[in-house]
């Protein structure tokens, strides 16, 4: 991926001139010209030098006649035919407008991105931005967002005019979705650029504007007809924003200098406005000054609700999205509508039926197979310090992939698995509700990647250890420790429960409804979760045998409403067939993504859990 071609100092230049005399007290180190400028900065920098060469050589004749390809428009040009799109395809949508006849409903703004600084490559197929667009106007979503920066994101304006025109074309004259110039605005040539390529909103970055050039833009904006979107991060960035009079505020939760990501950023912003009397919750338009939206970071219907019940009209989902095997399933998975999300919750009484969740990839000792696990969309990783496993790791190479796991999920620490249990009535919560609740928090948990620590009959002081020294965010107990061992008292964080399920011994003379009711017999409320693996007949101690056990156990488990992961013998090969048939919550995985033990094949790890992915689209389809 290109990085910027300007010098250091021509970058730190560039932002000199933005910010000229302009108060900049909200802009990271504004107030020191010789600080090492952050990746928002360079990118900021490099698009204005950019834009600078490229309005320089729209009206220099000289560079015009030495160019072999046609120079940029001008800003007279673009002004002909921004007047020439809205004759033939209509004028800009108001976006706050546009989210507020969302309601009940979350308006979803779908973004289409190729790559970012963070994550790199997210588009792991073939993305066309237009098809994907009509894809993601068809499942509900309301805005459409397109990232447009070349050289980080992999974007174009050629991709914002195809979605405009196909997302019209797909309306047949009906609603079509807002359509937004993602990028790092800092010109009014970009604006008239993204109005005369069919954009009906632009967004605007805080954290890079001087309050000054941030009025002067959107009042700029406002005189093509286009509202903008305005995105904050901090609260001393809320301030700008509101003396700029930003009218739709989106919350970006992630720290764009640091890429530190916090859903709770958005809260925070909530709370301010609300304690500084300024209206936002839908219902109440008469009253209402800002929209307010979220931005970055969700990918599940409990983020979706989380936003929706403190008064957010509009939350932005691009990673998972541009991930998902089939975009309308995951859409669909949001539950927009308020209705839906209750349905959601309220199914979890009975037999369990939401399919794929979680993806364990187990036995990682390298860093590298560690990202390239979290690049293919695993959910949970797993460092084996087992005794007797191949797959033992040491201290300091837990640590390296624990730190890289957390830098791949833009975090510094652990992650907290928050168990709602609200819903009882104030009754006693049954073990299996309690299980079931702790299912959707580790599922809301990991929406980043989290690492877990596996153990086999070893000292629960040992363990702790591990886990405050390695960072780990959960536990795995694969031995004979018993379900009380799996009480999060014991380590600090919540640990998953192995149960194993012999092979070749009595257990296969009873069917599996009688095995499943003599497991849940024996389940308490204590561990996070329950894995199934297999076990092999007179081998003292389970877990690594690469074979299968019967899976219509699990099958047996999950109608009597638990949730479980299963594990043992999966392959790039049989998990499609596992996650159609059994449709469990979670799947796990060693052996059969390894090149040799303890190394992965990163192609079969690929192809593990796209089939997996894959396989779940298709399985829902009949729910």
């Amino acid at each position: 991926m290109n990085k910027s071609p300007y010098t250091p100092t021509e970058l730190h230049n560039a932002l000199t001139t933005l910010y000229g005399t302009h108060p900049t007290t909200h802009i990271h180190g504004a107030s020191d010209p010789n600080h090492e400028l952050s990746t928002l900065q360079i990118i900021t920098a490099t698009v204005l030098l950019d834009y600078d060469a490229k309005q320089h050589s729209a009206t220099s004749p000289e560079t015009n006649n030495a160019q072999t390809t046609a120079p940029p428009p001008t800003t007279e040009q673009l002004l002909h035919q921004f007047t020439q799109f809205q004759s033939h395809h209509g004028p800009p949508l108001h976006l706050s407008q546009a989210i507020a006849s969302q309601h009940p409903s979350m308006c979803l703004a779908a973004e289409f991105k190729r790559a970012s600084p963070s994550k790199g490559l997210i588009a792991t197929h073939d993305s066309d931005a237009a098809s994907q667009a009509c894809a993601y106007a068809e499942a509900g979503a309301g805005i459409i967002s397109v990232l447009t920066e070349e050289r980080w994101f992999m974007g174009s304006m050629e991709d914002l005019r195809r979605v405009r025109l196909a997302t019209q074309e797909r309306a047949l004259g009906g609603a079509r979705p807002v359509v937004l110039r993602k990028d790092f605005v800092v010109t009014k040539y970009q604006i008239l650029e993204a109005a005369a390529s069919g954009a009906d909103s632009v967004l605007l970055i805080v954290a890079v504007l001087p309050l000054e050039v941030l009025r002067e833009l959107i009042l700029y904006a406002r005189s093509l007809g286009m509202e903008p979107l305005v995105e904050v991060h901090a609260l001393c960035e809320l301030d700008v924003a509101l003396q700029a009079d930003a009218r739709v505020i989106g919350v970006n939760n992630r720290n764009l200098h640091t890429f530190e990501l916090d859903l709770g950023q958005t809260e925070k912003i909530a709370n301010e406005l609300t304690q500084r009397g300024i209206k936002f919750h839908p219902g109440s338009d008469s009253e209402k000054k800002v929209t307010l939206c979220a931005l970055s970071g969700m990918s599940n219907a409990h983020d979706v609700h989380r936003y929706r019940s403190i008064g957010v009209q509009m939350c932005l989902i691009g990673e998972s999205l541009m991930r998902a095997a089939d975009p309308a399933v995951a859409i669909q998975g949001l539950c927009l509508n308020p209705d839906d999300y209750a349905s959601s919750l309220s199914s979890g009484g009975g037999a369990y039926t939401a399919g794929l969740k979680l993806i364990k990839i187990c036995g990682l000792t390298k860093v590298e197979d560690a990202v390239a696990a979290c690049r293919a969309g695993a959910n949970l990783l797993g460092v084996i310090f087992a005794e007797k496993s191949k797959r033992k790791v040491g201290i300091a190479e837990a640590k390296q992939i624990v730190d890289a796991v957390r830098k791949f999920g833009e975090r510094t620490d652990r992650v907290t698995v928050e168990v709602d249990t609200n819903g009882n009535n104030g009754e006693t919560a049954s073990t299996l509700s309690t299980l079931v609740a702790k299912s959707l928090a580790l599922e809301r948990a990991a929406r980043r990647p989290l690492v877990v620590g596996v153990f086999q009959n070893q000292p629960l002081d040992y363990i702790r250890q591990m886990v405050d020294e390695c960072g780990l965010d959960l536990v795995q107990l694969h031995g004979s420790e018993g379900m009380q061992a799996a009480n999060t008292k014991n380590f600090g964080v919540p640990a998953l429960r192995v149960v194993d399920i012999e092979s070749g011994g009595n257990e296969e003379q009873r069917n599996s409804s009688e095995i499943a009711s003599s497991i849940l017999e024996k389940v308490t409320a204590d561990p996070l979760a329950i894995l199934l693996d297999t076990s092999i007949k007179g081998a003292k101690e389970g877990g690594g045998t690469g074979v299968t056990f019967d899976w219509s156990i699990a099958e047996s488990l999950q109608s009597m409403g638990l949730p479980v992961i299963i594990a043992g013998g999966l392959t790039p090969e049989n998990v499609p067939d596992a996650v159609t048939t059994v449709r469990p919550w979670g799947i796990d995985v060693a052996g059969g993504v390894e090149a040799e033990p303890g190394r992965k094949d990163l192609e079969k790890v690929s192809k593990f859990v796209g089939g997996a992915r894959k396989a779940a689209v298709e399985a829902n389809k009949g729910f």
